[in-house]
């Protein structure tokens, strides 16, 4: 499993250059954080990881290319991976691995001092599911001497066991959190959205980045007629969808999917490519990271999971979400898989809505909000997004 780990979690994302349009961040204000894809002028907000023996993940969006995980590098294999990265044409959004030398100040001069420059390359990934604090903090503090644009990031598991998550953020820039509920099945479907909220307000409150990355490998990306959660090609892009749509509900600034050298062609990956014009359509409301919980009352099916780290949550949650404009989006998903739901809908109300005229969108209807409410049904994995018409202010 570790080994597997180690493949799959290698999602440090790359900058917003997609290598499908041929746009570079550094061709871009990277202060705008208006733009889809920029985010705050860092990281790609929807990316998936490339692989390190060729250029097919390339061809299809790929963000990120790992190039081989080490447990030790020599500053010239670190150019090597960057010049790679370059033949590989994602230049400066290359993430190269690393190994313990990158404590040390003298691997970085040894870096800089071949040519190398933060316009080179985009991040690193540090040592996977690091479990001391200080080895973070010694390599990025090593690295922004000589590298200060350089972004660091880890995935650093559950956080429950081991230090505080707090004592993790001097070492990171971005901080992952992954949908590993197929993968470790003891976990609940919406356990990533618990993960989310119990740990994410410290990263940024902190003034770090977070990301949820989806599941793409082992039993969540094809159909097992043996599994109620994924017995057809639908329920395996569904899953795939409502894993990001969580992420969005608790608050990641972006999403990547990793190890698709396994989930190509896949229904799972469909459901990656599905959601991805969807995700562009809400980044407003998704950067501007203004959201606030609704009450949700659901009145018939399963009501409630307990989705430790995140205690109770209700079968069906919503957000609504504000953009810098003002305009209004309210956010909606099922919280549970068809196991969890025994298969059942859930109808439920959500309360707090402003009033007026609402696109539910991708779904070609619309609903009017005239008492504050939504009722809706929702199947296991569906989700709503209710986006108020722009000529309706609305009114509480």
């Amino acid at each position: 499993m570790a080994s597997a780990v180690l493949v799959c979690v290698l999602i440090l994302g790359s900058s917003a250059a997609l290598a499908s349009n041929g746009q570079n961040a550094s061709e871009n204000d990277s202060s705008n954080n208006s733009e889809f894809p920029y985010p705050r002028g860092k990281i790609a907000p929807y990316g998936m990881m490339g692989w390190e023996t060729g250029t097919q993940f390339l061809t299809e969006d790929a963000t990120l290319v790992h190039l081989g995980w080490r447990t030790s590098i020599t500053p010239r294999q670190f150019v090597d991976n960057i010049n790679r990265g370059k033949q590989l044409g994602i230049s400066r959004y290359l993430v190269a691995t690393s190994g313990p030398q990158m404590e040390s100040e003298s691997f970085w001069r040894g870096v800089r001092d071949m040519g190398v420059t933060d316009n080179d390359f985009y991040g690193v990934y540090l040592p996977d599911e690091e479990d001391d604090p200080s080895t973070l903090i010694t390599m990025r503090t090593a690295m922004k001497q000589y590298f200060p644009n350089v972004v660091a990031g880890d995935y650093l598991g559950d956080m429950q066991t081991g230090p505080d998550d707090e004592e993790f953020i001097p070492g990171l820039d971005v901080c992952y959190f992954t949908t590993y509920t197929k993968f470790h099945p003891e976990r609940p479907h919406a356990w990533v959205y618990g993960n989310l909220i119990a740990n994410a307000p410290d990263w940024k409150n902190a003034g770090r980045t977070v990301y949820v990355t989806t599941e793409a490998f082992g039993q969540a990306i094809e159909v097992n007629p043996s599994d109620p959660d994924l017995d057809t090609e639908q329920k395996v892009a569904d899953r795939h969808e409502s894993q990001i749509v969580m992420g969005i509900l608790g608050g990641a600034q972006g999403v990547f999917s990793y190890a698709y050298k396994y989930a190509a062609g896949t229904p799972n990956y469909e459901g990656w490519a599905d959601f991805k014009p969807k995700y562009e359509q809400i980044w407003p409301w998704i950067m501007n990271g203004n959201r606030t919980l609704l009450t949700t009352n659901v009145t018939s099916g399963r009501e409630s999971i307990t989705s430790d780290p995140g205690g109770t949550i209700d079968a069906v949650t919503a957000y609504m979400f504000t953009d810098s404009e003002g305009r209004k989006l309210i956010a909606s998903s099922s919280m549970l898989d068809f196991t969890e739901a025994d298969c059942t809908p859930n109808n439920a109300t959500i309360t707090g809505v402003p009033d007026g005229t609402y696109e539910v969108l991708w779904e070609n209807r619309t609903i009017t909000v005239t008492d504050g409410t939504i009722n809706d049904t929702w199947e296991p994995y569906e989700y709503h997004f209710y986006r108020l018409e722009t000529n309706d202010t609305g009114s509480e």
